[in-house]
């Protein structure tokens, strides 16, 4: 039986083999042509022969003719021009090389001399010269002859001799320099190991090398049926191997060829002989596949984890082609995929997602190693067919990433483990009871903060373990979170992966932040960008990204205060921005979308949480540590603007004293200014002390000055809102959105977002009295209903405008003087500020 598959470097034989004159045994040659004159095909082979008669001369020896006679007419002109069919019609008769191609004649002239007619016939061919068992082109050959003689076929006869001569002795000459630059260095040939079973495969694939010295190495190229064919890089000839073998008593050399030897047992031999082989159309011509990484489980069930490219060299299509991969020990059932057809000389791709065995998977602790094995199969002149490759691949250790697909650290954010779960609801618990703690910052800050000192309050302590390389991955470890809790020990990627799955589980969304070699956090406020103020006063303290305010948090140091490590991830990332350094974010949520968690129970000691009070104290001590910076800053700000003696000076610095809450400070500072900016800032400042009155004054004053500001009819309807008029804020909120360019451009300079949106994500709240930003974004949507143009907006504004002047006593009998503290609260976040 001979076996036929993929080899890359082939040599057909030694240099001694192919030059010794005295040598009895020559290279097999199979010549196929299509040969044509006048554009009719002949039978009388005219270059074909010549070829190989002088091949002949040479040396070299044709397929048998008898043999020869038994191809078939059919095969014969399919393979005409096809050098892959020639391929195959080569190794079924046995032959080594192959000469394939074409030739014409043509009548190109008839002239009389002396009475006599003369013919001329021009001739045109092209040969190439293919090793029958890889399919290697070795040589081509293109040349033309022109001849005449005094009758018709003669001309022609004597044209194609001619030209068949000439192609001759053109591809002798290259296929002697071919094999001469081949027989340099190491030779690659291929082993056909035929009837042995696995087991004993395995080991001649590890003694081979050892026991014969002239094997360099081999390397499993494919199984076929009972055969599986080997690479062996030899020092020698193929001579010189055959004759290392036949001092062997375990295997047998059953056949042979310029580059292959079929080896087999004693015991199987003789089955093997008679044993037939039909060459595959179908060739695998690549097959790699990932290494595995078990954090991956749920991404490889529908991406591809395998690429296998196939070819078909045949003339017609191939039908229900499929092709299979399995991994013994690590999948229950092959995954596989099949395509109706391919066409003939197509290629067809196929890329396989797998499901493993996530069991299995998690259960390794230290890296392994397994073989997997892609299979394809399809029928083929009427016989089921099978063809199957088997590579090494590497599995990780469960709690291995490569970063170099950094999006995978997704797969470790288990957000609905449930030590992940009780954890982060008990620390964010723990401070339900601190009014202090949730009124100074807005929430997400503030269950930020919780989930920052609970982890601390547990105890972490920073452990370096740095990447490596491995082939081309990025290689490390990282915790899972309740790993994480369970040791209280771990690097960045650990302290930032906990991090993130207890923010995540309590609804606060969080960012990876990743340079070359270092990653921490950051996470969204919720905050718009007019209101950072309302995190910092300092807004090189936070990042705005995606139209909100970020905190990063550098998770290196867990163990320390939460002020600490936001000012120092603060610094990190506005310096690297700074410096255009490598800076990728990566979306935790969309990570792990594409990436997701596989919670199984991992073992891992019981996580008894902190004590509240530790806790409670931990975070008012943060708490206490951002007052005492904020005032900080704010000082810095007043002594920079103390100076300003113009309206336009004292309002900035009245807007910074508000902001930081110092109220009393700001009115006296405005002090005998009357600009609109002014007034809506005395304005905004009544609104927060809970004085509606005052702050409809403020607002009308503002107005009354510049009838244009969109911002200011914000705040007046927001003050109606307050005071318990909720129609009076809609047609104030109409003005309001109608002063700009449009709606859109509205909501990004009054920091309102997109309302549509934000009414949809806040549909699902609880309506509670001292949340009323729902009622806010309700009241903004029924604004967006007949907004008036440019014209109408003049008139409705006058209107607006009029409808409250002289109206002090309109709270008394028809609304509220105040509002609930906590409403005014909620709604900081909405006031327009104009400098």
């Amino acid at each position: 039986m001979k076996i036929f598959g993929l080899m890359l470097l082939p040599v057909m034989m030694s240099v001694t083999l192919m030059l010794a004159q005295d040598q009895k045994e020559w290279p097999r040659i199979m010549v196929i042509l299509d040969e044509k004159i006048d554009n009719q095909e002949v039978d009388a082979r005219l270059v074909a022969s010549k070829i190989e008669e002088i091949f002949l001369e040479k040396g070299f020896r044709l397929v048998d003719k008898t043999q020869f006679e038994n191809v078939r007419a059919r095969d014969i002109a399919i393979a005409e021009g096809d050098p892959a069919r020639a391929k195959e019609l080569g190794t079924r008769y046995g032959a080594e090389l192959i000469i394939v191609g074409k030739s014409a004649g043509t009548l190109e002239d008839e002239k009389d001399f002396y009475g006599v007619k003369n013919f001329e016939y021009a001739a045109k061919g092209d040969c190439k010269v293919l090793i029958t068992d890889t399919g290697e082109l070795i040589a081509v050959s293109s040349k033309t002859s022109k001849k005449s003689a005094g009758g018709k076929n003669s001309a022609a006869n004597y044209c194609m001799a001619t030209l068949g001569e000439t192609l001759a002795n053109d591809l002798y000459y290259k296929i002697r320099m071919k094999l001469k630059e081949e027989t340099a260095g190491i030779k690659i040939v291929q082993l056909a190991f035929i009837g042995i079973d696995q087991k004993l495969l395995s080991e001649y694939e590890k003694t081979l090398p050892q026991e014969m010295r002239m094997i360099e190495r081999l390397k499993l190229r494919f199984l076929e049926k009972e055969a599986a064919v080997f690479e062996a890089s030899i020092n020698g000839s193929i001579d010189d191997l055959r004759s290392e073998f036949a001092k062997r008593n375990d295997l047998i050399v059953i056949s042979f060829t310029g580059n292959r030897l079929d080896l087999s047992t004693k015991e199987y031999a003789e089955k093997a002989k008679g044993s037939s082989f039909v060459t595959s159309p179908l060739e695998i011509t690549e097959f790699t596949v990932e290494n595995i990484f078990p954090s991956q489980v749920n991404y490889y069930a529908y991406n591809p984890l395998a690429k296998i490219d196939i070819e078909n060299s045949a003339k017609s299509e191939i039908k229900n082609v499929k092709v299979s991969i399995f991994i013994p020990g690590y999948m229950q059932l092959p995954s596989e995929q099949i395509v109706p057809k391919i066409d003939a000389g197509a290629k067809q791709t196929f890329k396989l997602p797998v499901t493993l065995d996530a069991k299995q998977l998690y259960g390794l602790s230290e890296n392994a190693v397994a073989q997997a094995k892609v299979e394809l199969s399809y029928s083929y002149t009427n016989q089921p067919q099978t063809r199957s490759l088997v590579k090494p691949v590497t599995l990780y250790s469960r709690n291995t990433i490569n970063w170099k697909r950094a999006e995978s650290i997704g797969a470790f954010v288990t957000t609905s483990d449930e030590t992940v779960v009780s954890f982060a609801r008990y620390v964010v618990g723990s401070l339900s009871t601190d009014d202090k703690l949730k009124s100074r910052l807005p929430r997400a800050v503030v269950n930020a903060m919780a989930v920052w000192d609970g982890i601390r309050a547990n105890g972490f302590n920073y452990v370096s373990d740095p990447w490596k390389s491995a082939d081309a991955d990025v290689l490390d470890v990282i915790e899972y979170p309740r790993e994480a809790l369970a040791s209280r020990t771990g690097d960045c990627d650990d302290s930032s992966v906990l991090l993130a799955a207890c923010l995540e589980n309590i609804g606060i969304r969080t960012k990876f932040i990743a340079t070359n070699d270092h990653i921490y956090i950051m996470f969204d406020t919720e905050v718009v960008p007019k209101n950072g103020y309302m995190i910092s006063q300092d807004e090189n303290e936070y990042i705005v990204h995606e139209g909100s305010i970020w905190i990063p948090l550098e998770t290196t140091m867990i163990n320390k205060p939460f002020m600490t490590a936001w000012q120092t991830g603060a610094e990190e990332y506005h310096k690297a921005i700074a410096e255009n350094a490598k800076l990728e974010i990566i979306d935790t949520r969309k990570a792990m979308a594409a990436f997701p968690a596989t919670n199984l129970s991992l073992a891992t000691k019981p996580v008894n949480p902190p004590p509240t009070e530790k806790i409670v104290l931990l975070a008012s001590q943060d708490l206490s540590e951002y007052e005492t910076h904020q005032r900080e800053i704010t000082t810095t700000a007043v002594n920079a603007l103390a100076a300003y003696t113009t309206p336009e000076g004292k309002n900035k610095l009245a807007i910074v004293q508000a902001k930081a809450g110092n109220f009393e400070e700001a009115v006296f500072t405005l002090t005998g200014i009357a600009t609109p900016q002014a007034e809506n800032t005395l304005g905004n400042i009544s609104l927060l002390k809970n004085d509606l009155t005052a702050a409809q004054e403020h607002y009308q004053k503002s107005l009354d000055l510049n009838k244009e500001d969109g911002g200011v009819y914000l705040n007046f309807g927001l003050g109606r809102y307050l005071a318990g008029f909720p129609d009076d804020a809609v047609e104030a909120f109409k003005v309001a959105v109608s002063k700009f360019e449009s709606p859109e451009k509205a909501y990004e300079v009054l920091g309102l977002g997109n309302v549509k949106e934000a009414l949809g994500m806040r549909g699902a709240e609880k309506t509670e009295k001292k949340v009323s930003k729902n009622d806010i974004f309700t009241l903004l949507s029924r604004s967006l209903q007949n907004i008036p143009d440019k014209q109408a907006s003049n008139s409705q504004a006058a209107k607006v405008r009029e409808k409250y002047k002289n109206e002090q006593n309109r709270f008394v009998f028809g609304g509220r003087r105040g509002a609930d503290p906590t409403q005014i609260a909620s709604i900081k976040e909405f006031l327009y500020w104009r400098e």
